[in-house]
């Protein structure tokens, strides 16, 4: 049986390349949007209704793609401007929330699968550790708050199997066809242990990396 494969979203060149990859390589891929990609069946936006309809349709799901990853355009003010809270709060909400209810609706499905992967975009910036701006308080917060969510999510089900791939796609440095690809490569193999150090094994450690293969602090 092919391996079940949903990605949350196709807003953007890299979900929808992303998409493809997985399709031309025989993964049976599902995807949650208005939009299309050949090879993709599409489901409703909806989590819970998404996972109803995936559940007939597959009855497991073996590799869970999270591609949220919204910007507000007013998201530009710095803390001497004044910090706009409508603006973080929607943003916290597309790229926070939606994430928790997307894996809530669809852990049943990844409990019945035999990948148990989980894949999340991020971006360095938002580590605290690396974060060089003053600005885009909404979503270098909504992402910090996403880091969390994943560390803690990680704690409850990686006992159970579960893996967890945390990925920067390099937006403007990296072509979205080639962030796909890396994205891809990363998320369908096993990095192992780097330099027999085994505090650097993806599939022991919540790790974070870009598009360029390089490792990121939270």
């Amino acid at each position: 049986m092919k391996d079940i494969v949903l990605v949350t979203c196709l807003d953007k060149i890299f979900d929808k390349k992303l998409a493809a990859a997985f399709a031309r390589e025989g993964f049976r891929v599902f995807a949650m949007s208005d939009e299309s990609v050949e090879n993709v069946t599409i489901l409703p936006i909806d989590p819970y209704e998404a996972a109803a309809a995936l559940k007939t349709q597959a009855g497991k799901l073996d590799f869970l793609i999270d591609t949220t990853d919204v910007q507000h355009p007013k998201d530009t003010f710095t803390v001497r401007d004044g910090i706009d809270g409508a603006v973080i709060e929607q943003v916290y909400r597309h790229n926070v929330l939606r994430s928790m209810a997307v894996l809530e609706a669809f852990l049943p499905l990844l409990d019945e699968g035999e990948g148990k992967r989980l894949f999340y975009l991020t971006r360095a910036e938002a580590s605290i550790n690396e974060t060089q701006r003053a600005s885009h308080f909404g979503y270098n917060m909504s992402k910090a708050a996403l880091h969390q969510f994943m560390q803690m999510t990680r704690n409850k089900l990686a006992p159970k199997g579960y893996t967890f791939r945390a990925f920067d796609p390099l937006d403007g440095k990296v072509a979205p066809e080639a962030a796909a690809e890396s994205a891809f490569n990363y998320i369908t193999r096993r990095r192992g242990t780097e330099n027999n150090d085994p505090l650097r094994d993806d599939e022991d450690n919540l790790v974070f990396r870009d598009a360029q293969g390089r490792q990121h602090s939270w």
